[in-house]
């Protein structure tokens, strides 16, 4: 089950690292796969709110197409404002069951950025010891245009 509240967070005032966040995505991963032949929950999400709460979220995948990012921001919507600090992705490789922080998808960081522009700040975990911000991750974050017509 998505969790949505960080206790530590909220009665100590203390942020989660990035490596307990990324441990966070990880409890969200549940990989199942679907007669229909795709996987569900082999990536799992960790949102963080402005407020410190975290949420997560697993993926549905195959023609469905619902990221681990899109559930976890669902889960945050329905509590908060939708504004975010930091995001994190993971998959586990059931080979050999190592675990990888994984990027959001195009669809997933123009979602972020739809929902609020503030997310343009929002840390992206890339690693253990890797972030970027989701505007650089844009590389035209805001509307762009230009004039093929010379007229």
């Amino acid at each position: 089950m998505p969790q949505s509240e960080n206790p530590r967070a909220a009665s100590t005032g203390t942020r989660l690292s990035d490596a307990e966040l990324i441990a966070r995505a990880a409890e969200a991963l549940n990989p199942q796969l679907l007669a229909a032949g795709f996987w569900v929950a082999d990536v799992g999400a960790a949102v963080e709110a402005t407020d410190g709460r975290v949420y997560t979220g697993a993926c549905i995948g195959g023609y469905l197409s619902i990221c681990a990012e899109m559930a976890a921001l669902s889960q945050l919507l329905s509590t908060t404002a939708p504004t975010i600090t930091r995001v994190v992705a993971v998959w586990r490789d059931p080979s050999d069951g190592v675990l990888y922080v994984i990027p959001p998808c195009g669809r997933c960081r123009e979602f972020m950025k739809t929902l609020s522009q503030e997310n343009l700040e929002t840390t992206v975990i890339l690693g253990p010891d890797h972030t970027a911000t989701l505007r650089a991750l844009l590389p035209y974050p805001g509307w762009h245009a230009e004039r093929v017509d010379p007229r």
